[in-house]
């Protein structure tokens, strides 16, 4: 039942029309679907009433029922886009069925001298509720001068179809303080409804203005989210290279610490050469001289074989270790 009252409430509303469009829209329709409401309910209340004959019932019987379509046929108004057609056939016929036509039928119930007056005073907050004087300035504007004519000659309207009125009742109409009450709840009541509105309204429109501002900051959030993804991205790839050139690092240096292992074995065994292979025959070539110095004659061809042979020993350890070195 909620989501159907909902649905009739926002009937005509569309995002392509502006926030007021929608929220006129919206009170219209509350209008539309509340009065035909209360309607239907003082029906039932007198109920008695309407079940007589067709032939027996009074004209102004069928002013509720007839209300109660026009506020159906106002409501499919604003359903096809019609709204402002709606509107003003509403604002017109109210007062005219609700007030004017009884009045000039019944010649002036003596209800109607409190109901006539209150019924323009609500029909002139119908009228701020639902035409925007910023939108709709002449049919607004135009409309709230009708009302007020009206209520400035609602009691001549009031004295001029009556029948038969009691020295009472006539002594309170005729008492310049109660055209005066009236005019001073029509303004009172209109000016609190204006302000009411125009309230709304500026509240409606700092709300806009501050939805504006959240999107444009909103918009520049997503700027800065999309440059702080594209950096992260850049570092990522950064940190990528990075890891790349510290693997490649890592791998030159387990290749170098490689080669240098091997050059320290081959230096190891260069040392060790020079240590022992190569002072050996050094040291065997220096006491075969020395010998040679204290030897007969007929020793020193056997010395000097000695010697040759030492020498080519020394030489070929000489040439291994220009191997070992070249390597």
């Amino acid at each position: 039942m909620l989501a159907r009252i909902k649905k009739l409430v926002l009937l005509g509303t569309h995002q392509n029309l502006t926030d007021d469009q929608n929220r006129r829209l919206m009170y219209t329709n509350i209008v539309y679907v509340t009065l035909p409401i209360v309607y239907i309910i003082f029906v039932i209340i007198d109920i008695q009433a309407y079940l007589k004959p067709i032939g027996a019932l009074q004209w102004d019987q069928f002013i509720f029922l007839l209300e109660i379509v026009i506020c159906v046929f106002s409501l499919y108004l604003n359903k096809i886009g019609y709204s402002l057609a709606g509107r003003l056939l509403f604002i017109l016929s109210w007062p005219l069925l609700m007030h004017i036509i009884p009045i000039w039928y019944q010649q002036t119930p003596s209800d109607y001298y409190f109901a006539y007056p209150v019924g323009l005073i609500f029909h002139a907050l119908l009228i701020h509720l639902m035409f925007s004087k910023k939108r709709e300035p002449k049919v607004s504007w135009s409309l709230i001068v009708l009302n007020f004519i009206l209520v400035a000659t609602s009691v001549q309207f009031l004295l001029m179809n009556e029948d038969a009125l009691s020295e009472e009742l006539l002594a309170v109409v005729n008492d310049k303080y109660f055209f005066l009450v009236i005019v001073l709840y029509y303004l009172l009541f209109s000016l609190l409804i204006f302000l009411v509105i125009q309230s709304i309204e500026n509240l409606f429109v700092d709300i806009s203005i501050a939805k504006e501002i959240i999107q444009e900051q909103k918009e520049e959030v997503t700027a800065i989210n999309e440059e702080l993804t594209e950096s992260n991205e850049a570092l990522s790839k950064l940190n990528e290279h990075v890891l790349l050139l510290n693997q490649n690092l890592e791998d030159t240096i387990s290749k170098r610490t490689e080669e240098l292992a091997q050059k320290n074995t081959r230096l190891t065994e260069y040392a060790f050469y020079n240590a022992h292979k190569l002072r050996s025959p050094f040291c065997r070539i220096k006491g075969l001289q020395y010998l040679k110095t204290i030897s007969t004659p007929e020793d020193q061809p056997y010395l000097d074989g000695l010697i040759e042979k030492e020498m080519k020993d020394l030489d070929a350890i000489i040439s291994e270790i220009q191997k070992i070195v070249s390597e």
